[in-house]
């Protein structure tokens, strides 16, 4: 190994440090594509500690919850308290904040904030763009918020559930690149057919349990 990459495997190397992988798999490093860290109710630095060990090296995390009840000052904290981890964190701005005109938020982003955070090159792009009815209507703010994403030459991941059709050709279009809202797989063909990257995942929320239990308090 040399700083931390490996440098050969199999039989016939020398090296200066050398180990012993009989039994066991060689795999790279997992990126995880979408995540709020937020939701895991633990701090950037005890989230890292809890995935490094799993194989997750990486993870691209929307500040959605935080943003929309601080604004750039949570943005700022979950920047700021990701710095210098062992776990690369990215950062994805957050594209619905407020997620509807019908919540009341703690803040409100506009593309002109968002435009401001894409210099920054820890942050890769615009996060989940949930309000697919503003992209396909065409909604000033909402396209506005595409094109300086555009500008920076960064991502803009989708969450479209369902769109399909003249609908979605709208949505991919306006440069909507991914999707991870997916609900079967004619949806996904036709998002892939598109264009778009597909992200599939598998929530914990939707297993079953496997055992029942009551507690007496």
């Amino acid at each position: 190994m040399a700083e931390g990459y490996f440098c050969a495997i199999g039989q016939g190397y020398k090296g200066r440090h050398e180990i012993d992988l009989k039994g066991k798999y060689v795999v790279p490093g997992f990126m995880d594509g979408h995540l709020h860290l937020e939701s895991s109710v633990v701090s950037p630095k005890e989230y890292a500690r809890a995935v490094l060990p799993h194989g997750t090296v990486s993870i691209f995390a929307d500040p959605h919850e935080i943003a929309n009840v601080l604004g750039t000052v949570g943005i700022d904290y979950i920047l700021d308290s990701t710095k210098n981890l062992p776990l690369e964190i990215y950062i994805m701005m957050s594209s619905c904040v407020p997620a509807t005109k019908f919540d009341e938020s703690g803040a409100c982003l506009t593309f002109k904030e968002i435009s401001s955070y894409l210099k920054n090159e820890r942050v890769r792009g615009l996060a989940e763009l949930m309000n697919y009815p503003g992209v396909v209507s065409a909604d000033d703010e909402v396209i506005s918020k595409i094109m300086v994403t555009a500008k920076e030459f960064k991502r803009c991941d989708g969450h479209a559930p369902m769109l399909k059709g003249d609908a979605l050709n709208a949505y991919v279009t306006a440069g909507v690149e991914s999707d991870h809202e997916c609900s079967g797989a004619d949806e996904a063909l036709e998002k892939l057919r598109l264009g778009q990257w597909i992200m599939i995942r598998e929530g914990t929320a939707c297993k079953k349990p496997q055992k029942s239990y009551a507690f007496n308090f």
